[in-house]
């Protein structure tokens, strides 16, 4: 019997580990190739290995380009869109859930059919909105837009969290003359940690992402975030494959470091929700 069973663990080991090659060799080919000299890119046949690795890539393009910038838009309207996302959606599902409990099912119902609708059919309404606003090549444009799209996803993920914490802990802050947002900020929102990660880092990626909306909103080269810049690298002639890829590991540095910051919350908060519901 320990035989067949070790023969099966072995080939799960082998589909693990051919999956995982599959999955990391694109970011590893982009990497190679930002560290290639130009010559060197368009080689035949490829090499999967350069002798001639260096950073001539990255300072070229940050000597050419204003990655700088770009970097610090994108991350401004991906950490203000996730702190209005997170806490527009703990409110709305810690008030639906506590004040409205009969209402929780046909507001999560509305809120499921809200992401339903593709994003692009508000594009030139929620432009017009930001331009009657004075809103356009702002941050806020942005930060509202993700947000917005982010929210019926985030509130309906928190309701199931704040569901399954027991209501006797808010009539017991009561009782010791908490008010109620008091209990919510101090009693509710710590035991809600892994929901709010979760809300969190999905919130931050699609902000971080996010390329449409970007280039609607933002025509001021002063506002491009970085989705739009990597885009604009893209010549009708040329493409400088090894700065472009550079740019691309720049982009992506940010998304590897938080979910490698936050990966334990997150494996609770998708435990927990399997668990209780």
């Amino acid at each position: 019997m320990k035989r067949p069973r070790r023969a099966g663990q072995a080939i799960l080991w082998v589909v693990a580990l051919v999956a995982l090659a599959v999955t990391l060799f694109p970011f590893y080919w982009m990497l190679n190739t930002s560290l290639k000299p130009t010559a060197e890119v368009f080689a035949s046949p490829p090499t999967f290995v350069s002798a001639h690795w260096s950073f001539d890539a990255y300072a070229s393009l940050l000597r050419s380009r204003p990655v700088a910038r770009y970097f610090a838009n994108s991350l401004i309207v991906a950490l203000g869109s996730t702190m209005l996302s997170v806490l527009l959606a703990a409110l709305a599902a810690y008030g639906v859930t506590r004040f409205f409990p009969r209402g929780a099912t046909p507001f999560v119902l509305f809120l499921l059919f809200t992401k339903m609708l593709p994003e692009t059919l508000l594009i030139i309404p929620y432009f017009q909105l930001m331009s009657d606003l004075g809103l356009l090549n702002t941050y806020w444009a942005l930060i509202l837009a993700y947000s917005s799209f982010a929210l019926p996803f985030s509130v309906w993920m928190l309701i199931g969290f704040f569901r399954s914490i027991p209501r006797e802990l808010d009539e017991a802050a009561h009782i010791d003359g908490a008010g109620v947002l008091q209990t919510f900020f101090r009693v509710i929102l710590p035991l809600a940690r892994p929901g709010l990660v979760a809300v969190a880092l999905f919130t931050f990626l699609i902000a971080w992402n996010s390329y449409v909306w970007a280039l609607v909103l933002t025509t001021d080269a002063s506002m491009f975030v970085m989705s739009v810049g990597i885009a604009n690298m893209v010549g009708e002639y040329r493409v400088q494959w090894n700065e472009l890829m550079a740019a691309a590991v720049i982009a992506a540095v940010p998304v590897m470091a938080l979910y490698a910051l936050l990966e334990r919350h997150l494996v609770n908060a998708i435990t927990a929700g399997a668990v209780k519901g």
